[in-house]
């Protein structure tokens, strides 16, 4: 999916509870040799990628167009266990998908918006691409296949109003939407998690099959002056296991910008909050590594993974992107096992002939 330091801030709420959340072992988080590595992408083959889906180790769909600089053409390349392939798209489609999600290896669903034409969407029925008509005001931030008829696409406010759409399968239609427009997470269709801000605080709604909720979550106390905490992805590996990450963002006396990681748990009664660590920082994205434990991105730009695994014990691992910067957008979990993340790596310097290119970055036995 979707895409981002001084006293630490402290929980203006829910202190006492976090005690019990173990976010991270008791010594510090350990740098470890990576397990992340680059499985598709090269200098030939230019362009870049935006979004990822994935239904399975032979099911992986990278979304981005043939241009690294600017907007081009379309692309969507799949991995099916033993290749990267280019699949066709429709003929005259040219936006660029920014959120895309599989409700199953032959039901995957990505949307994103074009400066003539507005929003739009492709979906995969097992056998090709077509394109879907949305409201063209839509501006797609997150897509969420719960099934194949509960499908839920966020979107950012259109006109000073919350926007969401929904897929009931047969109809894209308006939705009532959540007081928060970053990420989605379902547990189920009558399950579903969504995050960003609420104000300048993280905030989170829950849907419960016929409304969305706003959730209680605790307020972390913001350095003074310019400041402000946002969830930004959400990942719900069951009804009482939910995470959520972000940042808490603020300038300095020099108008310097800095931000902390941010991670939330929620337990099936209430939510937890804190920043995590003292060092600087910014969760962007979360997914689950499929043996109870989470893959967390942290920065989009040439960033660290951070394992947090099942008992908690965190590392972290960098990727060489040798003379490349990276900058990745995307991140999901692969069912199986394993995670893939996606963007472009963009070439050090100022060449005079640009290499920069998409790539997607890949951990588990699915590679």
């Amino acid at each position: 999916m979707t895409r981002r330091a001084e006293a630490r801030p402290m929980l203006a709420a829910g202190t006492a509870a976090m005690a019990g959340l173990a976010l991270a072992a008791a010594a510090a988080p350990a740098q470890a040799q990576s397990a992340w590595e680059q499985v598709h992408g090269s200098g030939e083959a230019g362009g870049s990628f935006d979004a990822v889906a994935a239904a399975g180790p032979d099911a992986v769909w990278a979304f981005g167009d043939d241009e690294a600089q600017s907007d081009g053409a379309t692309r969507i390349h799949r991995w099916d266990g033993s290749e990267w392939t280019r699949e066709p798209v429709p003929e005259g489609w040219t936006v660029v998908p920014t959120a895309a999600d599989a409700a199953s290896a032959d039901d995957v669903w990505a949307a994103g918006t074009s400066p003539q034409d507005g929003a739009s969407a492709l979906h995969y029925d097992g056998s090709s691409w077509s394109a879907v008509e949305l409201d063209p005001a839509l501006r797609p931030t997150d897509i969420e296949a719960a099934s194949s008829d509960a499908v839920w696409m966020l979107s950012r406010p259109v006109d000073g109003w919350d926007r969401a759409a929904f897929f009931d399968g047969e109809i894209w239609r308006d939705y009532p939407a959540p007081t928060v427009d970053r990420a989605l997470s379902a547990v189920a269709e009558d399950d579903v998690f969504a995050v960003g801000a609420d104000g300048d605080q993280p905030g989170a709604d829950r849907w419960n099959g016929t409304e969305w909720t706003p959730m209680d979550v605790p307020a972390v106390e913001l350095p003074g002056g310019e400041a402000n905490a946002v969830f930004d992805d959400v990942v719900a590996l069951a009804a009482d296991d939910v995470w959520a990450v972000g940042h808490v963002f603020w300038k300095d006396g020099e108008e310097k910008n800095h931000y902390r990681p941010l991670i939330g748990h929620y337990d099936g009664e209430s939510w937890t909050v804190e920043t995590d660590g003292e060092a600087e920082g910014s969760y962007v994205a979360v997914a689950e590594d499929g043996e109870g434990g989470l893959w967390i991105e942290d920065g989009g730009w040439n960033p660290v993974f951070v394992h947090r695994a099942a008992d908690g014990t965190t590392t972290r691992h960098t990727v060489d992107g040798g003379k490349y910067d990276l900058s990745i957008t995307a991140l999901a979990s692969v069912p199986g096992g394993g995670a893939v993340a996606a963007g472009t790596a963009f070439e050090e310097g100022d060449p005079d002939v640009f290499t920069d290119h998409g790539v997607v970055l890949g951990t588990g036995d699915w590679r």
